[in-house]
């Protein structure tokens, strides 16, 4: 996603930052590190892998890591999302909660859109999986496709 984001135009001049949650220790010292063997990198486009990856020299497997201009815009912390209240404040622009809240119960999952309601600035989106929904939690966010929902208020969220 940084990469993506970063390969856009003008995007380098841009205040943003990225924080990357997760309960596992183990899959976030993974991302904190920032370096993939060859077949984890595979799926990066071409033009990112080269502007983005750098090679690392005399690994027994080809390894790659991630460049320090994309790695300084991630921030990766443990959460645990079934534990609402959450320490950031916000405002976020945009929430990626991909594939997660089918794990929930209902009421865990009323609890975790709420307080992801209540860190999204107006007109913020939360992205949800394309096999999950949002039917029977109540919050103020209001669908714009399948699998994205925005915030009311802001610019293009009324």
């Amino acid at each position: 996603m940084a990469m993506t984001i970063l390969a856009m135009p003008g995007m380098d001049r841009v205040d943003w930052r990225i924080l990357a949650t997760d309960i596992s220790a183990h899959t976030l010292s993974q991302a904190e590190a920032g370096v993939y063997e060859a077949a984890r990198v595979g799926p990066v486009p071409a033009e990112l892998a080269r502007r983005f990856l750098v090679r690392q020299p005399g690994a027994a497997e080809e390894r790659f890591a991630v460049a320090d201009e994309v790695r300084s815009r991630v921030s990766c912390r443990r959460l645990n999302l079934a534990q609402p209240p959450f320490p950031m404040k916000g405002p976020f622009d945009v929430v990626f909660c991909r594939n997660v809240l089918i794990y929930f119960d209902q009421p865990t999952r009323q609890r975790l859109v709420a307080a992801i309601d209540q860190l999204l600035r107006p007109g913020g989106l939360l992205c949800i999986g394309h096999t999950e929904t949002l039917n029977g939690v109540r919050c103020g966010l209001k669908m714009t496709r399948p699998s994205v929902f925005r915030k009311a208020g802001g610019e293009g969220g009324r």
